[in-house]
């Protein structure tokens, strides 16, 4: 994978082989399953449309009531963008190329912190580098998690750069 800036500086140029494509499109995939089909205590559900009011029951339920279908309808088109953009065709001779103005970088790195949140839920991350999730992680969530974050730090190196 390689993050570069666009020309004009405007953007970001990602490209991928056609696997890691894959596997972002399916975690695209998981991550709108959530969103959409998430049982109500799913923690990983939690973790992306938290309580506003955890100490007041009929406050929460207020505001949930008037922000929740907005705030996951953004998260599915966030999840949308990203499958629509990592789609495979026969002739991308190994990499798929993908062109982000900064509005559509920006909605990649919303999907990115969702993807994260559910895949640290899933792990058992509480904190970066909490001991305990160490010793009873998913390898294969751990390395996806720990994947994403270098595609999200990368794209925000490109997106905001600094002169440390």
């Amino acid at each position: 994978m390689i993050v570069a800036g666009r020309s004009g500086g405007e953007g970001v140029r990602i490209v991928l082989e056609v696997e890691e494509a894959m596997l972002l499109s399916e975690l695209a995939d998981q991550v709108d399953s959530v969103l959409l089909l998430g049982e109500a205590d799913d923690p990983a559900l939690g973790r992306l449309l938290p309580n506003a009011y955890p100490d007041d029951a009929p406050a929460g339920r207020e505001f949930a009531r008037y922000t929740r279908d907005s705030l996951v309808d953004g998260k599915r088109q966030a999840a949308q963008r990203v499958r629509d953009a990592t789609a495979v065709d026969d002739g991308d001779d190994g990499v798929v190329q993908i062109e982000l103005d900064q509005s559509e970088a920006w909605g990649w790195l919303t999907f990115l912190t969702d993807l994260r949140l559910i895949l640290a839920e899933r792990v058992g991350i509480i904190e970066e580098g909490d001991e305990a999730a160490d010793e009873t992680r998913d390898d294969y969530l751990r390395a996806a998690y720990e994947w994403a974050g270098f595609v999200q730090g990368s794209m925000l190196e490109v997106l905001d750069p600094t002169d440390s």
